[in-house]
């Protein structure tokens, strides 16, 4: 199933990974400080694609991020910056060691020297596929520094901005999944679910959004995400996602629909962790 809805998902969005992966870096929606990241800087990431195409994030956050931004594309390789040496490791191969006290992840070229750091530094020894699921089941809590205070005036989102900013999908046909961030610099991104506004949170983390509203399953209705009754799972196939998250006005309206499609009732943090946790099994 897994691997059906992979290929599905990447069907829907390569008309529009085409254009962007086929742009330079400068041209690829990045946070702040990817976009000037200097090669060869202890915490850089490099993702090498088969296409001969690269990209460089200024950490694993960033670089997990453009994984699920451009799933679509082919990765050969993802170079991490071996730390204390510096020199480029395939990700993949290295040593890693996660949980150091100050919740960083270290990447090493041999065994003995991540066995070393550990001792010191605490953290235990894990492989890539394990650090990034980590690192995606956290990635929500990294992005949610701030949230101002509601009731902005919300236009017709769905005229104003009718497809999704990642993905290109119809925001109209996906009305019942769809979401708006709000940026308190004014801006702001409409997209097509939970999973690519997790996409554009992740990318921008220097921005603070001032609200992210979304649309209920039952009447499409916009509205505050934090305030929603939120159902996870169950039998009614997500958006973009493994796993289905859906948003009811109404307490009683999402018991409804758990009666008819199962699932369980839960917050919107715990709808966004859910979020990343499945980008990381999609694009694994």
């Amino acid at each position: 199933m897994k691997k059906t809805l992979k290929v599905v998902c990447i069907f829907l969005v390569a008309f529009v990974l085409t254009g962007l992966c086929a742009s330079s870096q400068a041209d690829t929606p990045a946070c702040r400080t990817c976009e000037v990241v200097t090669p060869g800087s202890p915490k850089e990431v490099r993702i090498e694609y088969r296409d001969g195409s690269e990209r460089s994030a200024c950490g694993l956050s960033c670089a997990g991020a453009m994984l699920a931004a451009y799933r679509g594309k082919d990765v050969k390789t993802i170079w991490i910056r071996e730390h204390g040496s510096g020199q480029l490791l395939d990700a993949k191969k290295a040593f890693w060691v996660l949980g150091l006290s100050d919740g960083s992840r270290g990447a090493f070229s041999s065994k003995s020297n991540a066995e070393a750091f550990s001792a010191l530094h605490g953290g235990s020894l894990t492989n890539f596929i394990d650090m990034m699921a980590a690192l995606f089941s956290g990635m929500y809590d990294g992005v949610q520094k701030a949230q101002l205070v509601n009731g902005i005036k919300i236009s017709d989102d769905i005229i104003v901005h009718p497809e999704c900013a990642y993905c290109g999908m119809d925001r109209k046909k996906y009305a019942h999944s769809r979401v708006l961030i709000r940026y308190s610099d004014g801006s702001e991104v409409a997209l097509c679910s939970v999973h690519c506004a997790g996409i554009d949170l992740a990318l921008h983390p220097e921005k603070v959004h001032a609200q992210i509203m979304v649309g209920t399953y039952d009447n499409k209705s916009l509205i505050d995400a934090e305030k929603a009754f939120w159902v996870l799972g169950g039998s009614k196939q997500g958006v973009m996602s493994i796993r289905g998250k859906w948003a009811l006005e109404k307490k009683e309206d999402a018991d409804a629909f758990m009666r008819e499609f199962g699932g369980k009732l839960t917050s919107f943090r715990n709808i966004m962790t859910a979020a990343f946790e499945d980008m990381w099994e999609i694009i694994r």
